[in-house]
């Protein structure tokens, strides 16, 4: 469960051009990661809409401004914010993200 938390947050960096800079800096820090703008703003879509707006935020600032670990940071939040993660990970999964490189 905890990989499948981890992936997510580093789906997060995916989003659209919202208007939104919190948003755009997961989606920039997602496509550089080789994810097409597409699937990473539907991830930051759901992202925005089931995290709470603080999480959201510090999320944006930590994985997509500061490019910090995504693995790091989730590790790093509370129990009832990865809990937050965990509830948009089926969201992502109706993304369409690229196979895992081998």
């Amino acid at each position: 469960m905890r990989h499948i938390i981890l992936s997510v947050a580093a789906l997060t960096m995916l989003a659209s051009c919202s208007g939104n800079s919190d948003h755009k800096a997961l989606v920039t820090a997602c496509t550089a990661d080789g994810e097409s703008a597409e699937t990473c703003s539907c991830i930051a879509d759901a992202m925005e809409a089931k995290l709470d707006p603080d999480l959201f935020k510090r999320t944006a600032q930590s994985i997509g401004r500061e490019k910090r670990d995504v693995e790091a940071f989730v590790t790093s939040l509370t129990g009832e914010e990865q809990m937050q993660f965990a509830s948009v990970v089926t969201d992502m999964f109706t993304c369409k993200l690229s196979p895992p490189k081998s």
